[in-house]
């Protein structure tokens, strides 16, 4: 579901795969993040890497694109999906709990994209700034303390192995997200009208 709103007025292992610019890639192999939609083995369609001792890997994306007139606004469109087709699992040594450990990969990256729409919204974005400042967002967010976030993830539970870690992450992650439940919109649009300037 989109949204708008507008401001001018290891069991498991993730392989974190970010998309950006103009996004090419077929939609058919995407599953568009939903807190009604949970991952299912189907969903891993790659073939498994035998020779890793990883027995999940999840291929995350985050789509996004902006537009701008270079004067008044700049429209922001941001998603996160997974990848089936570049996500693989063995069948060995599928079970409940390595499945909610991906599941739970996926969610931290839509916590992610929520935190880069409330830095967006909450930026002050210029007509000669909006390029750059979009980007540094970005690259704060996704590249570094998403991955970070991701690899602290996996090494708490020990990629699924710890029960109580996997429990603990559970919850705090889906608190997180409902503590930015203001911030789930996929379409935005902000000023770049700045009277301080």
């Amino acid at each position: 579901m989109k949204k708008r709103f507008g401001i001018s007025t290891f069991l498991g292992l993730i392989w974190v795969c970010a998309l950006f610019g103009q996004d090419q890639t077929d939609n058919s192999n995407r599953i568009y993040w939903s807190d009604w939609y949970k991952l299912e083995w189907s969903d891993f369609e790659a073939s498994p890497k035998e020779e890793t001792t990883v027995a999940a890997l999840s291929s995350i994306g985050l789509p996004y694109s902006y537009t701008s007139d270079g004067e008044a606004v700049m429209n922001l469109t941001i998603n996160v999906c997974f990848i089936k087709n570049e996500s693989w699992s063995k069948p060995a040594e599928r079970n409940k709990v390595l499945l909610q450990h991906e599941q739970l990969h996926f969610d931290i990256a839509e916590l992610h994209r929520r935190l880069i729409v409330k830095k967006v919204l909450e930026a002050n974005f210029t007509k000669s700034n909006y390029k750059e400042k979009l980007n540094e967002i970005i690259n704060t967010v996704w590249r570094r303390d998403y991955k970070m976030m991701q690899n602290r993830y996996d090494k708490d539970t020990n990629f699924s192995n710890v029960i109580k870690e996997q429990i603990n992450w559970n919850k705090y992650v889906s608190q997180q997200i409902r503590n930015l439940e203001d911030y789930d919109y996929t379409e935005v649009e902000v000023s770049l009208i700045n009277f301080d300037e």
